[in-house]
């Protein structure tokens, strides 16, 4: 947690830094390229939670979408005025389609109305009302980003006057293509079944450009949007505490041939029902042919303190087993670059321990390294390695208080032909 603030407080300088500069140093010929690097790295917080929510595909199809869509919206605004008013772009948002629209366009818009329709998602149960809630939000992302936008000549409106040279019909059409915008997507949501709430990282990019834009107006010395700014910053931290989720946190339970079909945070998923969900153990040996034991830490739910196998954990919506298997070493033991190998693919069982039962289907990972772990104390309460013959005299002893799984997976693997072949090829003599 503190290293995560340490890097948002890190790019927050930056971006504020960044925002000093492009208002008191003259842009440069060359600041259209520096323009799109930004829209990406902009883009990149927000599309990396799409695709965490929907999985890799729904995610890039959902914001082609919205990207064409955004696309479209603009060229026409530019040869019509509608629905934003007469306006025209200058060349240093990059590229421009056809001459007429920056292709920035594309990634510019698309996290600022998914920001928005995250934060009423989240917020509001009516659909229709959620879609009007989204457009009023977006349209409040606006009134911080278009006076700055306008001030450093990224684009011009027609005439003058307006809230800061932008006429009161690029607002009206805000609302218009917001409201759009959050209907597509709720379109899109309701033919692409999504098994987890609306995370409120799809506002990451949306916030980021909204306190680079307010550090704009702030020295640019543009009052409203600088207020307008604070404000909505302000709100959006209450937000993020309240209803930010971590995907790691988010259990995935199935049916009986594996498939998802719901989710739920981790703390309410262990009880006396817990529900069939997915999950992952590792057996990680040294060139002794030891096995690496974890005792599990006296603050988990579920086996506290209880000896068991090198790491067991959960698999993410959208995540392949063996992502989430060197995911959770890394975080359990610190260990990374583990070549595992999936040896039961099929292994699931069912465990109660003080009227807390486990209920998984667990494929079981075995992997060869001789690098130290370096445990997660809030995981781990303690390592240690030991023969292979002497775990499987351990598992085999009901008093010796091995997790049950380690003790099932232990036997399978002693009887699994491969599995022998393997070990017995990375253990030196």
């Amino acid at each position: 947690m503190i290293k995560d603030r340490i890097i948002v407080c890190g790019i927050l300088c930056f971006l504020a830094a960044g925002a000093f500069f492009m208002v008191n140093v003259e842009l440069p010929p060359w600041s259209h390229y520096l323009s799109g690097l930004n829209v990406i790295l902009f883009a990149i917080p927000a599309f990396w939670a799409t695709r965490r929510w929907l999985g890799r595909f729904d995610a890039a199809l959902l914001w082609a979408i919205l990207g064409i869509y955004a696309l479209l919206i603009e060229t026409s605004a530019i040869f019509t005025g509608f629905p934003y008013g007469h306006f025209g772009y200058s060349e240093l948002l990059g590229f421009k389609l056809f001459g007429v629209t920056p292709w920035t366009v594309f990634l510019a818009w698309t996290p600022l109305i998914l920001g928005a329709y995250a934060i009423s998602r989240r917020l509001i149960g009516f659909m229709w009302v959620r879609i009007v809630a989204a457009a009023f939000i977006a349209t409040a992302f606006d009134l911080v980003l278009d006076p700055g936008a306008v001030k450093l000549g990224f684009w011009q409106y027609h005439g003058s006057g307006g809230f800061y040279g932008v006429p009161l019909s690029n607002f009206v059409g805000w609302l218009i293509t917001g409201a759009a915008g959050a209907a597509v997507i709720e379109v899109f949501l309701n033919y692409r079944r999504t098994l987890l709430p609306a995370p409120v990282q799809l506002a990451s990019s949306a916030l980021l450009s909204v306190f680079f834009w307010t550090a704009i107006a702030v020295f640019g010395q543009m009052f409203w949007p600088a207020a307008i700014g604070i404000l909505i910053l302000a709100l959006a931290g209450v937000f993020w505490q309240r209803l930010h989720y971590r995907f790691d946190e988010m259990i995935v339970y199935v049916d009986e041939y594996g498939d998802p079909i719901a989710t739920e945070a981790k703390s309410l998923v262990h009880h006396a029902e817990t529900k069939l969900h997915l999950a992952f153990s590792i057996f990680l040996f040294n060139s002794k042919g030891e096995l690496l034991l974890q005792q599990r830490a006296a603050s988990k739910k579920t086996w506290p303190g209880v000896w068991s196998n090198s790491c067991c954990g959960h698999v993410m919506l959208h995540e392949a087993t063996i992502d989430a298997a060197r995911r959770r070493l890394k975080f359990e033991l610190g260990l990374s670059g583990v070549d595992l190998i999936e040896m039961l693919p099929d292994f699931r069982y069912r465990a109660e321990k003080d009227g807390i039962v486990e209920n998984e289907i667990c494929p079981v990972f075995v992997g060869f390294t001789d690098a130290k772990p370096v445990p997660n104390p809030d995981e781990v309460g303690a390592t240690k390695t030991v023969a292979w013959s002497d775990f499987l005299a351990l598992a085999r002893d009901p008093s010796s208080g091995i997790s049950p799984w380690a003790r099932e997976e232990a036997e399978l693997l002693a009887a699994d032909a491969g599995f022998r072949l393997r070990l017995e090829a990375n253990t030196r003599r």
